[in-house]
């Protein structure tokens, strides 16, 4: 386990702010541990749209939250070496998955039995959950968890053609995130 004193080891802010808040030791901008953002309802995970950046950085910014740190090389190299940070991202994608109506199973995610379009959106054909998904499958992967992004990827693709309306155009996206 790191602490906030190790930060000075850190090169960058950005690479500081990823590793102690996917660690559980530190805030993101608005006061929220990692612990507190996976304690959100369903219902907050939907409207709320600036906690997604903390819990899967990537190395683009987005309009939605400028205070999210951006995912660098050094930042992708800690979660290389580090397996406390991955099975933290892990149990980020856990509650993602849940939140998407699937569940994971013990070589992948498949759907849960309450999977429905009326309450998860991102099996509708046009979705903001599907820059999420897009977001979380290529953060999975650019952190070193290559077959866990690919599983993620294609499940939702599976799911999202089969009991869904999910686009070509999302699906694109989706499997350009693990290339």
């Amino acid at each position: 386990m790191l602490t906030s004193t190790t930060s000075e080891a850190f090169l960058d802010s950005n690479t500081t702010k990823i590793v102690l808040f996917t660690l559980g030791e530190a805030t993101d901008h608005r006061g929220r541990l990692i612990s507190d953002v996976w304690g959100m309802s369903d219902e907050t995970l939907e409207s709320t749209h600036d906690y997604i950046q903390w819990l899967f950085p990537i190395p683009e910014g987005n309009s939605y939250n400028d205070f999210a740190p951006l995912l660098n090389d050094e930042a992708a190299n800690w979660f290389h070496r580090n397996p406390e940070l991955q099975a933290q991202q892990k149990i980020s994608l856990d509650r993602m998955v849940g939140f998407f109506g699937l569940k994971a199973t013990g070589s992948g995610f498949e759907a849960a039995s309450h999977l429905n379009e009326r309450d998860h959106l991102w099996l509708r054909q046009f979705d903001h959950n599907h820059r999420r998904i897009s977001r979380i499958i290529r953060s999975v992967y650019l952190c070193h968890q290559p077959e866990l992004a690919r599983s993620f990827c294609d499940v939702m693709i599976q799911i999202g053609q089969r009991q869904g309306d999910v686009s070509d155009a999302s699906v694109r996206f989706w499997k350009t995130a693990i290339s």
